[in-house]
């Protein structure tokens, strides 16, 4: 007869629900000679480390996105309001914050922005479909990308870019 491989034993074992034999346990190295030898110290115990709580919407620096007055004039309605908070309150959450602006653009379309400030993201509903963009530094105003679709602005004015389409220029409805 053939004797067994130590492997096809382990697969074995593994089929069977058996567990391998712990392997036993190994002596601290010690250091110096003899019987008197000490043990080696303990590594030190690994301190977590606190990560700076930075809100969502400031850049690394610690300096907003854009100020809340660069933005355009939020145009919520109340029931829209309404509505945010009620699928908040149905999911068990506290209502994000967030401001809607519509603007009039010079290509034709209209389109709407909702910001939200505090995760530093922005919604463009264009022809009935979302986009969300990442919100990125700027000196003064507003931007926000996905790398395909940005809008810049300030104040009631907004520059949207998609894709390859030519720079529509936009302002806040009044």
């Amino acid at each position: 007869m053939r004797a067994a491989v130590p492997g096809t034993i382990a697969i074995a074992m593994l089929l069977a629900g058996c567990t391998p034999p712990a392997k036993p346990e190994t002596q601290a190295p010690q250091w110096g000679r003899g019987s008197n030898a000490e043990t080696a110290p303990p590594p030190p115990a690994a301190q977590p480390q606190a990560i700076p709580s930075v809100p969502l919407d400031t850049r690394a620096d610690g300096q907003p996105y854009g100020s809340a007055t660069a933005r355009p004039t939020d145009q919520t309605t109340p029931a829209q309001r309404a509505e945010a908070e009620a699928a908040a309150a149905t999911a068990g959450m506290p209502a994000t914050p967030q401001t809607r602006t519509s603007f009039s653009c010079d290509n034709g379309e209209t389109v709407e922005v909702r910001f939200f400030p505090e995760q530093g993201i922005a919604v463009l509903v264009r022809g009935g479909q979302n986009t969300e963009l990442q919100g990125e530094p700027v000196a003064s105003g507003f931007k926000y990308s996905n790398g395909q679709t940005t809008i810049q602005g300030k104040g009631d004015t907004l520059d949207l870019n998609v894709g390859m389409m030519a720079t529509a220029k936009c302002t806040a409805k009044a």
